[in-house]
């Protein structure tokens, strides 16, 4: 499932090499604020760091002290769903489209969770069945087997719906692992409606270093996301005006913030 603008186009945002996490976290929310009516695929990749869901509880979800010494920052995105490590070697993948879009019209289904998820999992899926790995989109999950090879989150607003989703490249897994070893709340209810689900993880580069594949530089795997979603009608394009001031005053309120990132 895809969405698309009235004459089939969509906008691409490439990845632009910016690795600072908290203006690539406000430029993803500003993006589902000021959507304008053609949808958008954004390829964004961040420097280390564990992002927690909109409503988690730190202390649970991640070890501190591996955090610590490993000198990984955790921030805060606005959409919900679990922890996730990031560095240079985890793509996320956005796409942004109004709720009016005529792909949708008729389709209530899409606009709810988690059928919304499919929007991002199933390209993501295909990407990187293209690319090796048998992959298959869950119902919240990019799996390959029984491992975890990405993840989704969404947000519904009024007029326009994003989801956002992770595709495993050559992420650090062991530092993933160390990082979101977090204690859990056992009891806590706060936690226990908005607990990680946790799984094996794998990646492109270790299911390519089983088959013997190669080719997973980022322009390969980028252009092969862009393709699934798309389906050869993107077009380049660049963050407008309106989606630049949103993305200021975001981080001044809320990702430059300490607190945003520290209240849960």
């Amino acid at each position: 499932m895809t969405a698309a603008s009235a004459d089939g186009t969509w906008r691409v945002l490439a990845d632009d090499g910016g690795r600072d996490a908290l203006r690539n976290l406000a430029l993803d929310e500003a993006l589902g604020r000021t959507a304008g009516p053609v949808p958008t695929v954004r390829l964004w990749r961040n420097g280390p760091c564990v992002v927690l869901g909109r409503f988690q509880v730190t202390a649970a979800e991640v070890d501190a002290r591996a955090c610590r010494e490993l000198g990984v920052p955790v921030y805060r995105r606005f959409t919900g769903g679990g922890a996730v490590y990031q560095d240079p070697g985890n793509l996320n993948v956005t796409i942004v489209v109004r709720r009016d879009d005529p792909h949708l019209a008729g389709r209530i289904e899409s606009s709810r969770l988690p059928d919304l998820y499919r929007l991002v999992l199933e390209p993501l899926a295909a990407a990187a069945r293209s690319l090796g790995p048998a992959a298959v989109a869950a119902e919240r999950d990019l799996m390959v087997g029984r491992t975890k090879l990405g993840g989704v989150a969404a947000w519904i607003g009024r007029e326009a719906l994003l989801v956002h989703g992770t595709l495993l490249v050559d992420a650090d897994l062991a530092t993933l692992e160390s990082v979101l070893a977090g204690p859990g709340a056992p009891g806590d209810p706060r936690w226990e409606r908005t607990r990680s689900r946790r799984s094996p993880v794998t990646s492109l580069a270790r299911e390519a270093g089983a088959t013997g594949r190669s080719g997973l530089d980022p322009a390969t795997v980028d252009a092969a996301v862009v393709a699934a979603v798309t389906h050869g009608a993107g077009r380049a394009g660049s963050v407008t005006e309106d989606e630049a001031a949103s993305t200021a005053r975001l981080m001044q309120v809320r990702y430059a913030q300490p607190g945003w990132h520290e209240h849960g």
